[in-house]
């Protein structure tokens, strides 16, 4: 059980790692798979591209380094992103009239599960 959560824990992070290099590649694309159809310009694009890209990029990287290392601060970190972006994105629809993410808050809260029980099962304090 232990090595097929590890197994778990890579692939997403791969898929982080290869969301984020399509930030940086191809923003258009990106962007239409989370409902983002407009492309700022000048500074908001800097911001968007360099801003959401790294955040994926990073989270499968600290993904793949808890896989690897087995250590908790890199599943704690990636935790703790993905589950503070869903109760943004909960704040978002309650307070700027958002619509309700639901197919990506079950997701980040899916993988926050993940992470967190795979440290507590396979980790090095």
């Amino acid at each position: 059980m232990n090595k097929f959560l590890i197994i778990l824990t890579t692939i997403n992070g791969f898929i982080f790692l290869i969301l984020g290099l399509v930030w940086a590649i191809s923003p258009y694309n990106a962007g239409a798979n989370f409902g983002i159809l407009v492309i700022p310009e000048g500074l908001g694009r800097s911001s968007l591209i360099g801003d959401i890209g790294s955040f994926f990029f990073c989270i499968g990287a600290m993904m793949i380094l808890a896989a690897y290392t087995l250590k908790n601060i890199w599943f704690y970190a990636p935790a703790m992103l993905l589950g503070v972006t869903a109760l943004f994105r909960i704040l978002s629809w309650g307070i700027h009239d958002a619509t309700f993410a639901t197919q990506f808050i079950v997701i980040e809260i899916l993988l926050v599960t993940l992470l967190l029980i795979t440290s507590k099962r396979t980790s090095i304090k």
